[in-house]
């Protein structure tokens, strides 16, 4: 007689309101089961409790074959964690190619917020030789095909020159040895060129981040021109952001990162009207809407901590959100792009064994967030920049072997954490800086939000979904 254990990565979410319906949610395949009838609370129950082995003749056999393919009920003698270590280090080999070129640390707008330390360091054209060089080494060391390069800033468009020389140079050695090359870009939209149109498509750009901190009160206020950039005294960030965008979402996808804060949030729905009333959610390529928290995200930003939203702030402001957009738009959440808790099968680039994060001081890096904290760089672009600065930082390359190595199964909570297939330890980052109050947050994320996600995709009403996943469940 053979016996199985429930997956440790087993959730049960019941529809409520009197109907007996459950959703089955495994997160290590990402099964999706719904139950139904008198004896629905039971079998999810027993699916729940790794207490004991259940035997194969405790199930009608089609039922037993669904829980068996979906995971729900595994071999005794099965290791779960093995295999998400095995996906794990595959997608580290296997995550697409991208290259992040920081064109410049310079900013034209002072944002209270920023976590950037501005600079006059920039990337040069006697660079982009060795750009290219890094770019074919990651391509040779891989069996990818394709390239993509996400301009990167401070605001990446202040050394406008760099980006045309450097994508076309690009460009040609993609031709050249038959790689696809595609591009993006992070923009405060307040400084490129007229031909809007043709940038995009000289440069082969596919998706391109604006930045708002609100309507225009709360976002000309906080995205000030800095005094030596600012065209005119009556000139707005606001007004040429969304001239730009009215241009962008005709030839690009445009991703409207709305940030909010203490101060701003109230302006969230507003702003989603606004944005469907130029009907940015209607264009060619229709816009995302991504809240964004804005949070602490380096220690050059920890007073951050005194303005940010809770979490459960933010989640009861996304949920706003939600309802105001409803089937009219992609409303994108960064812990589930796609909308749908999958199983992760890839990495950020931080993690990618082939991409790379090129800071405008000719050091490279792991984590865009890090760059110009040239203690955490990992290696230097060139040794002709090494010569010109007469020896290379203090620190750098002593986080190489960090990130070579990291792996959130082995790590002490991750790896006994029932979210682990679905969220990989979050952000590699937190767990590099120990920053527990971080990382405790994406804990709190997926106990608040899973029950909804799985809800959602169940088609049960919404409302039923508001208990949150017990330590209980979350540690088994």
């Amino acid at each position: 007689m053979s016996q199985f254990l429930p997956s440790r990565y087993n959730f049960a979410v019941p529809a409520g309101d009197g109907d007996e319906r459950i959703a089955l949610f495994n997160a290590g395949s990402g099964a999706l089961l719904v139950l139904d009838g008198e004896h629905s609370m039971e079998l999810a129950a027993s699916l729940l409790d790794r207490s004991s082995p259940l035997s194969c003749d405790t199930f009608h056999p089609n039922l037993l074959e669904q829980l068996r393919s979906g995971e729900y009920l595994i071999p005794e003698n099965l290791d779960e964690v093995v295999g998400i270590r095995e996906r794990y280090w595959k997608a580290r080999g296997e995550t697409p190619i991208v290259i992040t070129l920081t064109t410049t640390m310079d900013c034209n707008l002072g944002c209270y917020y920023c976590y950037e330390e501005r600079s006059g360091a920039r990337l040069e054209t006697g660079d982009i030789q060795q750009i290219v060089d890094l770019v074919a080494a990651r391509v040779d060391a891989s069996d990818r095909r394709a390239v993509h390069v996400d301009w990167y800033g401070g605001e990446p468009l202040l050394n406008l020159e760099f980006i045309e020389a450097a994508s076309s140079a690009l460009q040609a050695y993609c031709r050249a040895y038959g790689v696809s090359f595609v591009a993006s870009i992070i923009s405060n939209g307040s400084v490129w060129p007229d031909d809007v149109e043709a940038f995009v498509a000289r440069h082969r750009i596919r998706q391109v981040q604006i930045s708002f901190d609100g309507l225009k009160a709360h976002h000309d206020k906080r995205r000030r021109y800095r005094r030596e950039y600012k065209p005119d005294s009556t000139a707005s960030t606001f007004d040429r952001a969304v001239e730009l965008v009215d241009r962008l979402v005709q030839c690009a996808r445009v991703d409207l990162r709305f940030n909010a804060d203490q101060g701003n949030s109230g302006d969230l729905i507003p702003f989603i009207e606004f944005a469907r009333r130029r009907g940015w959610f209607a264009a060619p390529y229709p816009a995302v809407f991504q809240p964004a928290r804005l949070a602490s995200y380096s220690t050059a930003s920890s007073f951050m901590r005194d303005h940010e939203l809770s979490l459960a702030e933010f989640d009861a402001l996304r949920m706003e959100a939600r309802r105001e957009v409803g089937d009219g738009a992609l409303i994108e959440e960064s812990e589930v792009p796609d909308g749908y808790p999958y199983p992760k099968t890839s990495v950020c680039a931080a993690l990618a064994n082939n991409s790379a994060v090129v800071g405008a001081d000719g050091l490279i890096y792991r984590c865009g967030l890090q760059v110009g904290e040239q203690r955490r760089a990992v290696s230097t672009l060139s040794k002709a920049r090494e010569v010109a600065a007469g020896s290379v930082p203090e620190g750098v390359g002593k986080d190489a072997s960090w990130w070579k190595a990291f792996d959130p199964t082995t790590q002490p909570t991750c790896s006994i954490c029932s979210f682990l297939p679905i969220c990989w330890g979050g952000c590699p980052k937190k767990h590099l800086e120990g920053d527990r109050h971080a990382l405790l947050e994406q804990g709190r994320y997926w106990r608040t939000n899973l029950p909804r996600l799985i809800s959602q995709a169940a088609g049960f009403d919404l409302g039923a979904a508001d208990a949150e996943v017990p330590d209980s469940l979350q540690f088994r």
